[in-house]
Order: C-alpha cells, then sequence, then structure tokens
C-alpha cells in the first residue's frame, strides 16, 4: 500500500514512522519534524501553487505541492471530486513524508462547482441585515467542499463598498465596517466550523483597501489615510482574526504608501500579524506578484519579486509559481535570502495542513449532491434579500386580474440574478472560453481567464445555456417573468433592451406593451461577471454609476405612457437614478438575489412576503459625489450640510446621499417605545445595554431591523458623526411586541490617539436607535467620566444581540 493510501488509516491501522506522522503529537511539534527532513526544494515548492485544467502529469507536482487550484467548468461534482483525490494520490507520492496539497476554490455564495448550492452574492447577504444566515449558508458551503475535499475557500471578500465606480462591489457585504465585521465572523465561523478537521480554511480578502483606489480602478493606488485603513478598512480583517480565529488572508492587488501590497511589510506584517494578531497563512492574489516587474516597476526580475514579497511577509505564491519555487531555491543558495524566511513560511502552511488534518484524510469520502434542502434556504434568504427603497401605495399588487407589462433586460433572465464568483457566472465564463476552441479542459491556461486583444472572444451570448443548466440543477428557479405569470395571469414581457449594448434596443414595442397596460414592472439591473458583455465584475469598472446601456431612457420612455410603475432593480449597486426617485410610484431593490431571486421578486410584489431588507451602503445621487457613507468624518460628511457660501456642498446638486444606510420601507408599520440604558462594568470597561420594545402596528406580518447607532461628541481627533454600534434583525406578527437589547463595550468607540494607544476618552456620548442611519426613534445620553487606556486586542467590534 503506496504512503498516500496510509494516510486516510488511523495510527491503530499503520506504523508511525516519523513523529510527524503521530496525531497524538501537538501540531507544533509535529511540524517541527516534519520541517527538519525536508529539502530545500521541497520546502520552496510548499510555498508555491499549481493550476490543473484536464488530466493532470505528475511531473507538474515533482517534491510536492503547497496548493492546487482545479479548474472545473461545467465538469460534474462527483468528476471534480475523484480529479481532487487523483491530484492527492500524485502529489503525496512524490516525497517519501506524503505531504497532500491544500486545494481551493471560489465559494463566495456556494462552491464554484457544477451540481452545488448557489446563494445570493454579498452584497445581497449584506441587506439582510442577518449574520445568522451568513454562517447558516457558509456551513453548507463548508459541508459541500469537504464533501469534494476542497478544504481552502478563496472567501469572503471583506472589503468596503464606498465606490461603486468599482465593479466588484457585488463582492463586498456593504460599505460600513460593523456591518461587514458581523458579516465576516459569520461566514468563517461557518466555513471553519467547530472542528478545523471538519472544516474549510477562510481565506479573507483583499487585503487591505482594496476597494478604494485612484478613479474606481482595479489594482491603482489605494486612496485612504492610515486611520481609515487602521479603524474602518481594518476592522473586518481584525474581527474575523480575534473573534473567528480566520485561517487565511489574500493581499490587494493595489499599491499602498508606495509600496505593492504583496510586498508591504508595513501591511502584511507589521498590521496583519503583530497589531491585528493574524497567525495563519497569506496567500497572493493570482500573479500579483509578478506585478511588481510588469506593472509597478518595483523589482529588477521574477526572482526579485519573490524574496520582496515573501521578506515582507506572504507566504504562497498562486496560482501557479513564477516568482516563488526555483527562484526562491536559487536565490537561498545564492546568499540573495535567509533560509529563515522559506521556514517561517512553510511553519505556517504546514501548520494549517495538520490543523485540517489532510495528512490523515487528504480528500472527501464523496456522496451524491442533495440540493433540495439548501435550495429551499437558498430560497428562503433571497425572499430576506428584497429591499423596498419608495412605494406611494401601489405595493403590495394584490389585485391578481390586473393587466402588467413586464418590460427591461433582467425581467427573463436568471443569469442576471447571480454576482461574480457564484457558480452561474463562472459557468458562463468557461462555456465562452470552450467556445474559443477549446474543447473540454484540456489546454486551458492562465490566459484564457484575461481576455485581450491576443486572446479574442466571439461575441456569443450563453445566457440561456446557463440558465438551462441553473434550471436543471436546482429546479423551481424561474425568471421574474415567470413567476410573476405564475400569480398574475394577464402579463406580458417585453426585453426593450440589452442590458449593455446600446445598440440593441425596440422602445417601440416596449412603449405599445406599456399603454396596453394597467401596471408596467420595469425589470432593470446590471449583468455581473468577466466577460466583455458584463456591466460589472473584476476588471470592469465604470465611470458611470447609473444603469449600463439604454435602460435609464426605456423607462423614461415607458413613463410618458404609464406612470403606474414599479421598478425592479437588481445589480451590484442601488439604482442611481434621480429621475425615477422622484417620479416613480415604487422602487424594489434586488441586488443580486441568486438563482431563485425571480422567485422572491414576484412573491414581494404580490405582498406573499414583506419586504424587510435594509440598505447595506449609502445611495449617491451621482458618480460626482462618490465616495458617500453615512460614517464619514464631522465636518466631511455628506449628508451634513456644509457651512459657508452653499450650504448644500455643490453648486449644483445637494450633497446629501440620495437614501441614507439602513433605510428600507415595509407594508407594515413599526413603532418604537420603552427605550431603556444599563450599565455594568467588568473587568474595567464599561458594558452597556441599550433595550426596545418593538411593536408591529399594521395589519401585516414583517420583518424590522433594529439598528444602534453612537457618537463621540467631542473629541481631540476629528472622528466619525456617527457609527453604527450593533443591529438585530426581528420578525413581528401584526400586533405582536419584542424587546430588543443589544450589548456592547464601550471600547468599541475607542481610537487610536497620536501616541498610538487605544483610547476611550472621557466626556459624553450619545446613543440612538433608528430607523436607518438619519431617523431616530429613542436617543440617550451617557458620560464617561474618566478617560479609559485599553486593550485594543479585547475591544468590541459589534453589540451582541438578543430578544427579551
Amino acid at each position: 500500500m503506496g504512503k498516500h493510501r496510509e494516510a486516510n488509516l488511523s495510527i491503530e491501522e499503520r506504523m508511525v514512522k516519523y513523529p510527524y506522522q503521530n496525531t497524538a503529537l501537538p501540531i507544533d511539534e509535529r511540524v517541527k519534524d516534519l520541517m527538519s527532513r525536508m529539502t530545500l526544494n521541497q520546502k520552496v515548492r510548499q510555498l508555491t501553487g499549481t493550476l490543473v485544467a484536464g488530466m493532470p502529469d505528475s511531473k507538474m507536482f515533482e517534491d510536492g505541492i503547497g496548493e492546487v487550484i482545479a479548474f472545473s467548468g461545467s465538469v460534474p461534482a462527483k468528476e471534480v471530486a475523484g480529479m481532487v483525490r487523483l491530484i492527492q494520490d500524485m502529489v503525496m507520492s512524490q516525497t517519501e513524508f506524503g505531504i497532500p496539497a491544500l486545494v481551493h476554490a471560489e465559494a463566495l455564495s456556494g462552491p464554484m462547482v457544477s451540481e452545488c448550492v448557489v446563494f445570493p452574492t454579498s452584497i445581497s447577504l449584506g441587506a439582510t441585515f442577518t449574520p445568522e444566515l451568513v454562517e447558516d449558508m457558509a456551513d453548507r458551503i463548508r459541508e459541500q467542499m469537504v464533501n469534494l475535499g476542497i478544504r481552502q475557500a478563496l472567501s469572503p471578500v471583506l472589503d468596503l463598498a464606498r465606490d461603486f465606480r468599482f465593479g466588484r462591489t457585488s463582492e463586498d457585504y456593504g460599505s460600513d465596517p460593523t456591518l461587514v465585521s458581523a458579516m465576516a465572523c459569520a461566514f468563517v465561523s461557518g466555513l471553519q466550523g467547530q472542528d478545523l478537521n471538519e472544516g474549510v480554511a477562510a481565506t479573507a480578502k483583499h487585503f487591505l483597501g482594496y476597494s478604494m483606489t485612484e478613479g474606481g480602478l482595479n489594482g491603482t493606488r489605494t486612496q485612504m489615510d492610515w486611520r481609515d485603513i487602521r479603524e474602518n478598512f481594518a476592522k473586518p480583517f481584525e474581527a474575523a482574526i480575534r473573534k473567528a480565529n480566520l485561517k487565511s488572508v489574500m493581499n490587494s492587488y493595489s499599491e499602498y504608501n508606495g509600496q505593492p501590497i504583496c510586498a508591504s511589510k508595513e501591511l502584511l506584517t507589521d498590521l496583519l500579524r503583530d497589531d491585528l494578531g493574524f497567525e495563519g497563512v497569506v496567500v497572493s492574489d493570482y500573479t500579483s506578484i509578478t506585478n511588481l516587474v510588469n506593472k509597478f516597476g518595483t523589482a529588477e526580475d521574477s526572482t526579485d519579486a519573490g524574496i520582496q514579497c515573501l521578506t515582507a511577509g506572504l507566504d504562497v505564491e498562486l496560482p501557479v509559481q513564477e516568482a516563488y519555487g526555483p527562484n526562491l531555491r536559487e536565490a537561498v543558495l545564492e546568499g540573495k535570502i535567509d533560509e529563515f524566511y522559506i521556514d517561517r513560511s512553510l511553519e505556517r502552511v504546514l501548520r494549517l495542513k495538520f490543523e485540517l488534518g489532510l495528512f490523515e484524510k487528504p480528500y472527501g469520502e464523496f456522496v451524491e449532491m442533495d440540493n433540495s434542502e439548501h435550495d429551499k434556504q437558498s430560497a428562503y434568504v433571497s425572499d430576506k434579500v428584497m429591499t423596498l427603497t419608495k412605494n406611494t401605495g401601489i405595493l403590495p399588487l394584490k389585485d391578481k386580474d390586473v393587466t402588467i407589462a413586464v418590460i427591461g433586460p433582467a425581467g427573463n433572465n436568471i443569469l442576471m440574478m447571480n454576482g461574480a464568483y457564484a457558480y452561474p457566472t463562472n459557468s458562463e465564463m468557461f462555456m465562452e472560453i470552450m467556445g474559443s476552441g477549446n474543447v473540454g479542459m484540456e489546454g486551458v491556461s492562465l490566459e484564457d481567464f484575461v481576455p485581450s486583444e491576443h486572446t479574442p472572444r466571439p461575441k456569443q451570448d450563453f445566457t440561456a445555456a446557463v440558465d438551462s443548466e441553473i434550471r436543471e440543477q436546482h429546479p423551481g428557479v424561474k425568471t421574474i417573468f415567470e413567476a410573476l405569470q405564475d400569480i398574475y395571469p394577464n402579463i406580458s414581457y417585453v426585453k426593450g433592451c440589452h442590458v449593455i449594448d446600446t445598440n440593441d434596443y425596440d422602445f417601440e414595442a416596449a412603449v405599445e406593451a406599456a399603454s396596453k397596460a394597467d401596471v408596467v414592472i420595469m425589470t432593470v439591473g446590471g449583468k455581473i461577471g468577466m466577460m466583455v458583455a458584463c456591466s460589472a465584475g473584476e476588471g470592469r469598472d465604470n465611470v458611470d454609476i447609473t444603469m449600463p446601456g439604454r435602460q435609464a431612457e426605456l423607462v423614461q420612455r415607458v413613463f410618458e405612457v404609464n406612470k403606474n410603475m414599479i421598478v425592479v432593480h437588481t445589480d451590484n449597486k442601488p439604482l442611481v437614478d434621480p429621475f425615477i426617485y422622484e417620479n416613480v410610484p415604487a422602487i424594489l431593490e434586488g441586488w443580486l438575489p441568486g438563482p431563485f431571486g425571480g422567485n422572491a421578486i414576484a412573491k414581494a410584489i404580490a405582498g406573499i412576503t414583506n419586504p424587510g431588507g435594509k440598505l447595506p451602503v449609502d445611495v449617491p445621487r451621482h458618480v460626482g459625489q462618490t465616495p458617500v457613507y453615512f460614517y464619514q468624518h464631522n465636518g466631511s460628511r455628506s449628508d451634513a450640510l456644509m457651512l459657508g457660501i452653499n450650504p448644500n456642498g455643490y453648486g449644483t446638486e445637494t450633497c446629501a446621499s440620495q437614501l441614507p444606510f439602513g433605510y428600507g420601507l415595509s407594508y407594515t408599520e413599526f413603532n418604537y417605545s420603552n427605550g431603556k440604558l444599563d450599565v455594568e462594568m467588568m473587568e474595567g470597561i464599561p458594558h452597556l445595554t441599550v433595550s426596545i420594545d418593538v411593536k408591529n402596528s399594521g395589519s401585516m406580518d414583517g420583518d424590522e431591523v433594529v439598528q444602534l447607532y453612537g457618537v463621540d461628541k467631542i473629541a481631540s481627533i476629528i472622528r466619525p458623526q456617527k457609527e453604527l454600534i450593533g443591529f438585530r434583525r426581528i420578525s413581528l406578527k401584526a400586533g405582536e411586541t419584542k424587546r430588543v437589547a443589544l450589548t456592547f463595550r464601550i471600547d468599541q468607540l475607542a481610537f487610536q490617539r497620536q501616541d498610538k494607544k487605544w483610547v476611550v476618552e472621557k466626556g459624553q456620548f450619545r446613543f440612538f436607535i433608528g430607523k436607518g442611519c438619519n431617523e431616530a426613534v429613542y436617543e440617550i445620553d451617557y458620560m464617561q467620566d474618566t478617560t479609559l487606556v485599553i486593550d485594543h486586542t479585547k475591544r468590541g467590534f459589534f453589540a451582541e444581540t438578543k430578544e427579551v
């Protein structure tokens, strides 16, 4: 029996040849023993990855390999699991030590593997304000990835969505660091599980400041000061590290303070490890190390780039070895870099593999996928995503006999309900790659995933093929039109225009259909992915943040003939269109609600469900206002009137956001009463509990998100005008009352003084519960009598909440 087969046997069933094979020993001892036996080449190979597309060749794993990405396209899950098993057997046979590879995949809203579950994407999950749903989703993802033998997820994305020019905002949970921190901890906890032996290592990305760059462009210079970096952008990562034991981090493509972030000791070691307390593995975003040579001009060659990144604290190069591997081996032999740095990263990599139990269980025991229960949960989450941002009374649409015209490119399209790095958009990408001449995955290389003038893409529309695939794998999925058709028999559909292509439109047909209907449902938005025919996604950034193509014109032309209009918007960002907000009777934000999004939208329109989502971002009025977010500093906040000659801010436009963070309407009403503040000292830190009664005073069941904000009234440095402290989403039957309590440490509002000490300064604080960040329903002041110098490693990140 080969050594790689022995790895699946218990200690009692095999001879333990080396101490590192003894599961009774502490992991640190096992790591130390294994490292002492490895050659230099075996060591550097553990710091590299490789891409497998098609049948692997054992030569590519010579002397072992650290990580593997198996591109699978639309290959059935069982075949993917078989491929993982084959790869591991090949890898483990390359050395006498049988070191398994760490196989990874994207898993933002489900494993990016055929036949796996698909959930709404991150910006949609942020709108639910329900971390429990995220943790449950991640646990389901964990179960399926372990089944496949894939033990690392390149998820979650913990960037803050402030600039909607940036194409990847669908991958973010929102703009607020407290909201994103809560979602981060939920995802990491669900994915890694209570026992990492049965879990999947989460990889938080993109460290750090990736979403706030010059021009809103992917991978350009990060634009923010150190305080913003430390207090806001680092907060979700720190929360995931300290509260959820995050195991892996991926660097940002961008530069900060004159350095590529993948080569920044300031960020990858001084901040991430020494300050935030991270002890896991840092992996490179794909090909980012060679950017030092090809893009930034800060390295002479790939060896120089590899040395810079390794010494800065980047442990593993992905997806393939270009700067690490043989380059690092030769650099050590030539005295260009001390072997200490190889060993430092190797120790981290091996420790993670031991923690995951890969030496004992290198691949899953595959069982056939059954998504029946997962699909029910995905559909349930899609219902919770729905966010009603305007309603003059037209919704819910109770009359089932009403004549409806559904108009717009999103109305009869399942693919457009999904975000980037989800299986449906991944499937579209592979269909396009195969359409360019490749058959299956044989011969596919990394260059095939980077469209350029050298790899032109055929102008084919694979939407129908992807939609068919989704329907087959997830029965019951419907487009918006199909789901509405099940409820309203007198209904028609006209596309009206293409989502992007300005030459593909038929306004006349849309106007004619609208003129004959009692109500028009406009289905507009974006298409997210990595293909040319996408409005947003990685490398798909924009100067315009309004609806793409001619959709805005379509809305106005149709509105001229029928003002009984409901706008349903699905995209990686909220609707930015003042005309619609000012004129159209109702707006339903669907975000990117996943494959069951059409079903959820139809139920919300009909009043079968009651929209309860809230805006996880502020809605700007214009791209020139970007970025706009409610926790901007005093004196800079966009929805606070400016002092001076023009109190509105801009000469031609108010600086106030169109709609504020946390805003969202319902078909019922909620009243708040009996607010109370309680303070308890624990270990020298005040713990505050704000509790309040919430009553559903309307006639329909519904959800409300109780939101708690805080204000540091006077401070020695400029502070945010307000900060989100915590939130709790509750479900209330008509007439029902529940009491909600939110408990937090006062050091959640701590900041670094100029002397770098973390403090809560003495003085007055104000706390308020609001229906969104701008509508307080209960306020109370709190006096902090003394200045507290606090241990920032123990400070709070978000309130703990409960119904009492």
